[in-house]
């Protein structure tokens, strides 16, 4: 019915003007496009009407009337249609605009009612585990010190008065240090937090760390040759495990950190070989770094692995499946150098403690290094045995030479000279050394 309509009606739509265009698509399916020209002034114009069977073709008439209608009263239908995409547009940039207001709205309401616990918490998410040890420290302090009188505080209502107060609140009972740490960590936090828009200034901005615990004075504790031999002497008395004092002149004799050894595996340690590798993971730096052992070390090491050769470490945890914790050693020697005992703790207190005062396993690696100034290594060597990273741009991208034979000859020294100590108690003719040097740190 509606194909017989528009044969019936061709001539009426010649004399308008009204023309359609058939096509065929692959389908099979015939469309009929229909254009209507007109003039505008001097120009010819074509503006398309509508398609044929998308609407009727009493539609079409409809809209080919309109658009007469339209010239007759001077509205070009092209220009108008122009108008109405423009106006379209508009429409939907001031749709965007309000939705993009809304989204606002509601992130400034999430915002207001985002507590700090959830904003640490996603922090330690996305920053904090990034972190050497996965951030556990600090999430230990701030879970101690700041969340339980902040945590379910909304974020954007922390104040600077608020984290000092907790600050100083550490600081009053004596730790001066961990107030540091905090403070660090909580710069970090604001820093994070603003970068997401979580808040709009940073309540720590402008202070310092002198301003909250102090600037930290530089330890430069290490132990005399008399101290060596008096702790060889002494060890005996302190009821330590075996493990541990093997692990006291192993620190000694490489120089190495407490938490490298306390992370070794017999895998990296080759005792006949005379090396220990120690991995980029177990590394402060996170650089991998050998040490030459000297026969002194090897010693050590042949010693422990009696102890504990059923296992993949060398000092392994209560069952066996991992390292001991990486406080260990620490505790065990503290506890030893402290005057007063503490509950639950060894008794054998004091028993460690050397005329120079208390003393931690982080000297044992100044110690070391210091014996090795006064033996005549040099300085650079020694960093290199200490695997410090070079502070000269320059020398770091272009000296690679890594003095493995000096390296390796100041191990040997080292251990010659600890081995020439523990014999004090056979040769009483061993000239004591009196250090000068407090410059090895690290």
């Amino acid at each position: 019915m509606e194909k017989s309509s528009l044969t019936g009606c061709n001539k009426t739509l010649d004399q308008v003007s009204l023309r359609g265009r058939v096509r065929k698509n692959r389908a099979g399916k015939i469309t009929i496009q229909f254009e209507y020209k007109y003039r505008s002034g001097k120009k010819s114009r074509t503006v398309k009407v509508e398609q044929w069977p998308n609407k009727s073709l009493a539609e079409i008439r409809a809209i080919h009337r309109e658009i007469k209608t339209d010239l007759s009263k001077g509205i070009d239908p092209i220009e108008t249609r122009k108008t109405e995409k423009l106006q379209s547009k508009l429409n939907q940039a001031q749709e965007l605009e309000k939705q993009q207001q809304e989204l606002e709205r509601l992130a400034l309401e999430a915002a207001t009612r985002r507590t700090f616990s959830d904003a640490i918490a996603q922090w330690e998410k996305l920053e904090l585990s990034r972190r050497k040890g996965g951030g556990k420290e600090s999430m230990r302090a701030i879970n101690k010190d700041i969340l339980p009188t902040l945590g379910d505080m909304a974020l954007v209502d922390i104040k600077r008065v608020m984290l000092i107060d907790i600050l100083d609140g550490v600081v009053e009972r004596g730790a001066r240090v961990m107030a540091n740490h905090l403070f660090g960590d909580l710069r970090q936090f604001f820093n994070f937090a603003i970068a997401r828009e979580w808040v709009d200034g940073h309540p720590l901005a402008g202070l310092t760390k002198e301003k909250i615990g102090g600037r930290q004075k530089e330890r430069d504790r290490y132990l005399s040759e008399e101290e060596i031999i008096t702790l060889n002497q002494q060890l005996p008395a302190a009821n330590l495990l075996r493990t541990t004092e093997r692990t006291i002149w192993i620190m000694l004799s490489t120089c190495c950190r407490v938490g490298e050894l306390s992370q070794a595996r017999w895998e990296d340690v080759n005792i006949d070989g005379g090396e220990w590798f120690i991995p980029a993971g177990n590394s402060k730096n996170a650089k991998n770094h050998t040490i030459f052992l000297s026969d002194f070390a090897k010693q050590q090491f042949q010693a422990m692995q009696t102890i504990t050769k059923d296992t993949d470490w060398c000092l392994p945890a209560r069952n066996g499946k991992s390292h001991i914790n990486l406080k260990s050693i620490t505790k065990q020697i503290k506890d030893r150098v402290r005057s007063e005992s503490l509950a639950n703790r060894t008794m054998a207190t004091g028993t460690l403690l050397l005329s120079g005062g208390a003393w931690t396993p982080h000297d044992l690696r100044r110690t070391g290094a210091t014996m090795m100034g006064e033996l005549g290594v040099m300085g650079e060597v020694i960093e290199r045995c200490l695997n410090h990273v070079e502070q000269n741009k320059l020398k770091r991208i272009y000296q690679r030479h890594e003095l493995k034979a000096e390296q390796k000859e100041a191990w040997r020294l080292l251990g010659e000279r600890l081995t020439l100590l523990h014999s004090f108690d056979v040769q009483k003719n061993i000239v004591i050394g009196h250090f000068q040097q407090k410059d090895q740190t690290g």
